[in-house]
C-alpha cells in the first residue's frame, strides 16, 4: 500500500474516530509531508509503501530530525514532528499495515518548561476585591478571597488547596500539605490567611466539621477546580488582567515575590514542594528578566 493511501486512511481515522480538530489534522498532514519529502529528496526513495515503512531504520529517523535542525526548526516544531510520525506509525501498527519498532527509540528534543507569568501585588489586591462585586452570594465572595489568599500566601497548587479539610487549618500556624507523589511539606499559615478563612467560615451556610471539606461549592460539596478557575477568570476579565492570571499564576507569584525580596532558592524549593532545585531555578530567570527590564528603563547608559 502506497504511503499516500495510508496517509489518507490515517487522516480519515483522526477525523471520524478520534474527533481531532481540523487544525490538528492539518498540522499532522504537514508533518508527514515533510517526512515524505525528506525520504524522496535526501534518501532517494522512489516507492514509499508499507513494506518500506516497516523497515525504516532508527538512523533514517534521526537523519530526518537532523535535517529539520539544519532548517532551523525549533525544538517545539521538531517535537511536534516526532509526535505526528509516532502517531502515524502507531496507526499502521494497530491496523496491521506496518510494524516498525525503531520508531519507539526515537526521542523528542527537550522543550524548556514554561512558567505562568507572575501577577503584580497591586493587581492581586484588585483581583481579590473584585470577588465582592462579582460573587452570587457574599459567602462565595468570602470563600474565593480565602481560597486565593491561601494559594498566594502559601504557594499552593489549586488541587492542594481544594483537598484541604477544616481540621487542616484549625488552630494551626503551620499547614501540612500533601503534594505530588504524596510528598508532604510544611508551609507557614500567615495570620492574614487565617483571618480570611475565618471570615468565610463564619458566614458560609454549612456545618463545618473537622473532617469535612474546607472549601465548598454552592450545593455544599467540595469545591471543584473548574469552578475556582471560572471565578478567577471572571475576576481577571472584570478588572482587565491578562488570561495568564490563573490560580497557578498566584503560586508562581508567591515564589517570584519571595525571590525578589531576598528569600533563598532552597527555602522557596521547600515551600513549593519541588523535588528538584532546577525546577525552582526557573523562577530566577523570570525575576532576572524584570531586573534587566528595570535596568534598561532606568539606567542612563542604557538609554
Amino acid at each position: 500500500m502506497h504511503i499516500s493511501k495510508i496517509k489518507e486512511l490515517w487522516l480519515d481515522f483522526l477525523i471520524s474516530e478520534r474527533r481531532v480538530s481540523q487544525n490538528t489534522v492539518d498540522g499532522y498532514s504537514r508533518d508527514i509531508d515533510f517526512f515524505i519529502k525528506y525520504l524522496t529528496q535526501f534518501e532517494d526513495i522512489k516507492n514509499i509503501d508499507n513494506k518500506f515503512l516497516n523497515n525504516i531504520s532508527i538512523s533514517t529517523f534521526r537523519s530526518f530530525l537532523a535535517s529539520l535542525t539544519r532548517e532551523n526548526k525549533s525544538n517545539v516544531s521538531i517535537a511536534r514532528n516526532v509526535s505526528s510520525i509516532k502517531n502515524f506509525f502507531k496507526f499502521m501498527e494497530q491496523n496491521e499495515i506496518a510494524n516498525n519498532q525503531a520508531i519507539q527509540i526515537l526521542h523528542s528534543p527537550k522543550i524548556p518548561k514554561k512558567l505562568s507569568k507572575s501577577v503584580a501585588s497591586v493587581d492581586i489586591i484588585k483581583l481579590f476585591d473584585s470577588f465582592n462585586k462579582l460573587a452570587k452570594y457574599p459567602w462565595i465572595a468570602k470563600r474565593d478571597i480565602a481560597l486565593f489568599t491561601l494559594i498566594y500566601g502559601c504557594g499552593l497548587r489549586i488541587s492542594e488547596a481544594l483537598n484541604l479539610n477544616v481540621s487542616d487549618v484549625s488552630s494551626n500556624d503551620m499547614l501540612r500539605i500533601t503534594g505530588k507523589g504524596n510528598k508532604t511539606r510544611l508551609v507557614p499559615l500567615l495570620d492574614v490567611i487565617k483571618e480570611k478563612i475565618n471570615d468565610y467560615l463564619k458566614i458560609a451556610p454549612f456545618d463545618f466539621k473537622a473532617k469535612t471539606p474546607l472549601f465548598r461549592g454552592e450545593k455544599g460539596g467540595r469545591l471543584t477546580s473548574r469552578v475556582a478557575e471560572r471565578d478567577i477568570a471572571n475576576a481577571r476579565d472584570y478588572i482587565g488582567l491578562p488570561q495568564t492570571t490563573t490560580p497557578h499564576s498566584l503560586r508562581h507569584s508567591f515564589a517570584t515575590h519571595l525571590l525578589a525580596n531576598g528569600t533563598d532558592l532552597r527555602t522557596i524549593q521547600e515551600l513549593l514542594g519541588h523535588s528538584s532545585l532546577s525546577t525552582t531555578q526557573l523562577y530566577t530567570k523570570v525575576d532576572m528578566g524584570k531586573v534587566i527590564e528595570s535596568y534598561n528603563s532606568a539606567h542612563p547608559h542604557a538609554k
